[in-house]
């Protein structure tokens, strides 16, 4: 398998790309300009107050202010808040060169009326649902037949009813965190929920036509990837290259 290979046939569930800024005192005042920069793409908006996961619920962090742009098919959102977050999530991926130049877009177009010269976080999220059966035995079969033992050594226990392996660590300037799901749906169900989710933290400037910009968005793509295919057997290879049609819901 190379990296640069597509799949005609993809579970992908979710892909969202982030971006982290110094905190910027004027991101409410500019959101009738950045609205309108981006209306033709996404003309939908809502905004509204919540508290970061991250923090512990307290009156500092009660008002983080979301903004929210979407388009008509509601499957394409980008979002910015006034922690200072940028982001581009969708449930529509085609390819990394589509998702990229729709994110550059809206990179390039975030500098231009905020004046950002640098990040100081870049974040890849990319979360694969994969259906399998509603028969336990058969889903747990399926399970060690498509995926590999990466992260502990009772992955493959028969008779496992649900699953849930988590894994953070370093690559170099790279933070890694790998989550293996093994559930049943609301459906009753079973499946498989690979989420992958890469980041990097240091300054990132933006200039010379955001040349070191793109470098680390394509190393954590790349990363992501190769990550992937690490935790996937030959069997489920065979899965992602058939045609979708050839793919029946187990």
């Amino acid at each position: 398998m190379k990296l640069d290979e597509t799949f005609k046939n993809t579970f992908l569930n979710l892909v969202a790309f982030e971006v982290r800024f110094p905190t910027d005192l004027t991101i409410q005042n500019n959101i009738p300009e950045f609205q309108g920069s981006s209306k033709e793409r996404f003309p939908i908006y809502s905004e509204g107050y919540s508290v970061p996961i991250q923090f512990q619920p307290d009156n500092k962090r009660s008002n983080l202010l979301n903004y929210a742009f979407k388009n008509n098919s509601d499957d394409l959102e980008m979002y910015l808040n006034s922690y200072s977050v940028l982001g581009l999530r969708t449930r529509a991926y085609s390819n990394y060169g589509e998702f990229s130049t729709l994110f550059l877009e809206m990179i390039k177009n975030f500098k231009k009326i905020y004046n950002i010269n640098a990040f100081n976080r870049l974040g890849l999220r990319y979360i694969n649902i994969i259906p399998l059966k509603k028969n336990l035995i058969d889903s747990n079969q399926l399970k060690n037949l498509y995926f590999s033992s990466l992260l502990n050594n009772e992955f493959n226990k028969y008779n496992c009813e649900n699953q849930h392996i988590d894994l953070k660590y370093k690559n170099n300037d790279y933070e890694i965190h790998q989550q293996f799901f093994f559930r049943k749906n609301l459906d009753n169900l079973y499946e498989v929920v690979i989420d992958i989710d890469n980041s990097f933290k240091g300054l990132i400037d933006l200039k010379d036509e955001f040349s070191e910009f793109k470098n680390k968005v394509n190393n954590l793509h790349s990363l992501i990837k190769t990550k992937f295919f690490e935790m996937i057997n030959n069997d489920f290879l065979k899965e992602l290259r058939k045609e979708v049609n050839e793919n029946e819901t187990r």
